[in-house]
């Protein structure tokens, strides 16, 4: 295709994402539904994440809706993929999920040094999102724990570094 009609496709997918982003952000506040730019923004983007949610059970967990969030990487996904190629797209979504796991290991690590409400869903989230490879970890090595502190979420975040290089310089050939 040509740049002509590919860079206004690319544009309009990054100005969605931006409203999908936006949408996000109003939902968090108990803002009037009949206030112009909400209703605007919901009318863009409910038809959307009413489908997703359709169509993929599994992305509303224990009350938290992610189909923002996979709307968001399906578009980033296409955007790429008409400017760079897919290969280089497909790398692009496996970073973007490497690093938001790394993301969820800090975060993960941070709340078992803090009370917080074990039932709080987000926390529930981010237990059932880490504690299987936590548990990988603690089982086949024990020595990971040193004077109580658990360095198994600094091994998976390292690792996980590693991998994303991997990844890169296998598609890149540098």
């Amino acid at each position: 295709m040509s740049s002509f009609i590919i860079t206004p496709l690319v544009i309009a997918i990054n100005i969605y994402i931006w409203i999908i982003i936006a949408s996000a952000i109003l939902s968090f506040f108990q803002l009037n539904p009949n206030q112009p730019i909400v209703e605007i923004v919901d009318r863009l983007t409910r038809p959307v994440f009413n489908f997703i949610r359709q169509k993929f059970k599994w992305v509303v967990v224990y009350g938290i809706d992610f189909s923002p969030l996979l709307l968001i990487v399906f578009l980033q996904f296409i955007a790429t993929a008409l400017t760079t190629g897919p290969i280089v797209a497909i790398l692009q979504v496996v970073h973007t999920m490497i690093i938001s796991y790394i993301i969820i290991v800090i975060i993960a690590s941070v709340l078992s040094f803090i009370s917080i409400n074990p039932q709080n869903p987000i926390v529930v989230t981010i237990r059932r999102l880490t504690d299987p490879l936590f548990q990988f970890f603690h089982k086949r090595f024990p020595f990971l724990t040193v004077g109580g502190i658990d360095l198994s979420p600094l091994v998976i975040i390292v690792g996980l570094n590693i991998v994303d290089t991997l990844l890169n310089k296998l598609v890149i050939g540098s």
